[in-house]
């Protein structure tokens, strides 16, 4: 008789555990919505922000574009374009570098950046560049909301 109550609360316990393991899968395996492209501009400097899927989160491309008519020189941290999904803060370390530039020329001196998956939600994908021009620092923030599924 004590068998026949002990089977229902196993059987139970059993379809809790069930659903707990699958919901902590799903959750891992969310993967972007949608690829989505950006950009900003200030002054004669434009920000571009790639990101698409990946099999384990996102890859992203970050880079800057100068679109200004002379030849300038920057100075920049590592990294140029630093990206933070879900967090503002952003660090620039280093020894500076400097790029000389000429009009059309894109910049991008650092390789994607692999991002894991957050979990299914919406997240804010934060990214900055700084970098100077003749002693004046130029930032330009850029926020890309996206959705994971």
């Amino acid at each position: 008789m004590k068998k026949m109550k002990l089977i229902p609360v196993i059987l139970i316990l059993f379809i809790c555990l069930s659903g707990i393991i699958y919901w902590i899968f799903q959750a891992d395996n969310a993967t972007l919505a949608v690829n989505k492209t950006g950009s900003k501009q200030i002054d004669d400097f434009i920000l571009h922000i790639k990101v698409e899927k990946t099999n384990n989160g996102i890859c992203v491309y970050r880079s800057i574009q100068y679109v200004g008519d002379k030849p300038i020189e920057i100075t920049h941290y590592t990294p140029l374009v630093s990206v933070s999904l879900n967090n503002k803060n952003h660090d620039f370390t280093g020894s500076p570098v400097t790029k000389k530039l000429e009009k059309g020329n894109s910049y991008h001196p650092h390789g994607s950046i692999l991002v894991k998956s957050p979990g299914k939600g919406t997240y804010d994908l934060y990214s900055r560049a700084r970098f100077s021009v003749d002693g004046e620092e130029i930032v330009i923030d850029y926020v890309e909301n996206l959705v994971f599924e």
